[in-house]
């Protein structure tokens, strides 16, 4: 019998960026974080986000790009949707959407990837279901399986 070590994909650890946590798979930097902890640094957070700009990368994957980010969940959490950089990236293995939700807990940053998406139409019902706006724009694939 083989014994199999798997990780948790979804356990915190830290983030190659210091003094932040993150959990999904890969470890990733996050350029727009702030550097230092501070009383409102989820505010800070979102003040340095941008669209179009890099959300998160690292020397594996593509770069994760801004394409909406919204504050979330009473303002205690910041929902962004990120597409990954290049056209190759389903071949390399990536579904091409992510959404991220950053909290600011016990004094740490924390990135929590709730889900990659094949389809843009996915993450776009996803993300506004995760907002509380219903979802306007008809079936999805998704929707029959």
């Amino acid at each position: 019998m083989t014994d199999i070590k798997v990780r948790d994909f979804h356990r915190m650890e830290m983030a190659f960026t210091k003094k932040w946590m993150q959990g999904w798979a890969a470890n990733y930097y996050f350029p727009y974080c702030p550097q230092e902890i501070e009383k409102n640094s989820l505010e800070s957070y979102f003040n340095n986000l941008k669209i179009g700009a890099v959300f998160a990368y690292n020397d594996d994957s593509p770069k994760l790009i801004i394409l909406e980010f919204v504050k979330w969940n009473n303002n205690s959490s910041i929902l962004v949707m990120c597409e990954r950089e290049g056209v190759m990236c389903e071949l390399e293995g990536f579904k091409p959407w992510v959404i991220i939700e950053i909290t600011f807990e016990h004094g740490q940053l924390l990135h929590s990837n709730l889900g990659s998406y094949f389809e843009k139409d996915e993450a776009d019902k996803e993300f506004y279901i995760r907002q509380g706006i219903e979802w306007k724009a008809g079936d999805i694939f998704d929707d029959y399986y």
